[in-house]
């Protein structure tokens, strides 16, 4: 049977020392508590071994579990997270095509509370998707054209204080190298499986993405035109959630009602930083307009759409942070 002591430490990670609250008998740590999760590849962790996040806050999950061995840890997080996680993520829907207006029906896998994110795998022509909107059962999905049968879809759900069934495999911001529509942006481990979603960072004029696709080693945005060096993009990396550490978590994600009164939309954000990564798309919509650029500051997410959008439009976001 496992020791229990009151605490003693274990310098997991080679900067923060965690409390040991159980040893096996082994002398391996059973049950450990601290700010920082253990670094992948630390021994002294039994299989198994219970990490609590004592710090755990805004997206994160506070329960982490050892799946490596005890000479090389591998720390996968388990049970809910606190705030919004992703409920479902997934690629594959083809479009009907015969209007602007597409419904991918999933029954009960969806709900009016959930905040949707929507994004093109494979597209064909200037099409461009305006907006996505969860209903009990089914999205609702705007694009700016009739996307006939030659695009498909991948698209994610956030929900709060679940279990996620995925985690972030990679999150960033990319500057263009330009020189065709489509951008390539290379991350060490991405499958073909993955899912993926971008946002424009920065912008010097109207270009719309008009599809994101995943590939081995990279991601894959196609926009209008060839972004030159004068853009970026911010994106986002799904996997099913178990076979690897994440590297961040959804910090905050919310649907804004916009205001108006211009182009570029402010939308508060408690406790953001402007090393936070924001995810953003169109809910609801009355016309064809597209979002130009999102960028963060302390406390605010600022969106710049290509016109005022009044106060007929919402926002879906997912503000990302490395944990």
């Amino acid at each position: 049977m496992g020791q229990i002591f009151e605490t003693m430490t274990l310098q997991g990670d080679g900067t923060a020392a965690h409390n040991v609250l159980q040893l096996d008998v082994r002398d391996d740590a059973l049950l450990v508590e601290g700010t920082t999760i253990p670094t992948n590849g630390e021994a002294g962790y039994a299989i198994g071994c219970r990490f609590v996040k004592t710090n755990a806050a805004n997206g994160q999950c506070a329960e982490w579990r050892n799946h490596g061995t005890a000479s090389s840890c591998q720390f996968r997080p388990v049970g809910p997270v606190i705030g919004y996680g992703a409920n479902l993520v997934a690629a594959g829907p083809v479009s009907a095509g015969g209007d602007a207006a597409e419904t991918i029906s999933l029954t009960a896998l969806v709900s009016t509370l959930d905040i949707p994110f929507i994004s093109h795998t494979a597209q064909s022509g200037a099409v461009y998707l305006c907006g996505v909107t969860a209903n009990n059962g089914s999205l609702s999905i705007t694009e700016s054209a009739d996307p006939s049968t030659s695009h498909t879809y991948a698209f994610g759900l956030l929900r709060s204080g679940i279990i996620p069934g995925y985690d972030i495999f990679a999150a960033g911001t990319h500057t263009t190298a330009g020189g065709a529509a489509a951008e390539d942006v290379t991350i060490a481990g991405v499958l073909a499986t993955d899912i993926a979603f971008a946002t424009y960072s920065a912008t010097d004029d109207t270009d719309k993405i008009l599809a994101v696709a995943t590939a081995a080693g990279k991601i894959v945005v196609t926009a209008t035109a060839d972004p030159s060096t004068t853009h970026g993009f911010h994106y986002v990396v799904f996997r099913p959630r178990g076979s690897f550490k994440p590297s961040h978590y959804i910090y905050a994600a919310g649907k804004h009602t916009t205001v108006g009164g211009a182009a570029a939309e402010p939308i508060a954000i408690s406790g953001a930083l402007a090393t936070d990564i924001p995810i953003v798309n169109y809910g609801t919509t009355n016309d064809t307009d597209a979002i130009l650029k999102a960028v963060m500051t302390a406390g605010v997410l600022t969106c710049t759409l290509s016109a005022d959008a009044s106060t007929a439009h919402t926002l879906n976001y997912m503000v990302l942070r490395a944990y």
